[in-house]
């Protein structure tokens, strides 16, 4: 993983359409400025837990998301701040 300073490069390319909704989730929810839980992901996006989980899996090795944990829980957050709606916070 890169940092801030060095971000892995990304062909946004590859994105499914699946892939492109999961991160938009992502990055609209990140705007509140606290880690993005699967489970919010997965209300969110309406997903069932299942292709929610593989989709985060692909995007997170992929490089696009980053996981963390939250209370215990999966957290996700944008790789790349260039890309988010608040590219000069990130969301913790």
């Amino acid at each position: 993983m890169g940092s801030d300073r060095n971000p892995p490069f990304v062909d946004a390319q590859y994105f499914t359409d699946l892939d492109a909704y999961v991160y938009e989730a992502v990055a609209t929810l990140e705007y509140s400025g606290s880690p993005v839980t699967g489970s919010e992901i997965v209300a969110a996006t309406d997903l069932d837990d299942h292709t929610a989980a593989d989709v985060l899996d692909a995007l997170t090795e992929h490089g696009v998301l980053r996981r963390t944990r939250s209370e215990g829980e999966d957290a996700f957050e944008l790789a790349r701040r260039d890309w988010s709606a608040t590219p000069d916070r990130p969301s913790r």
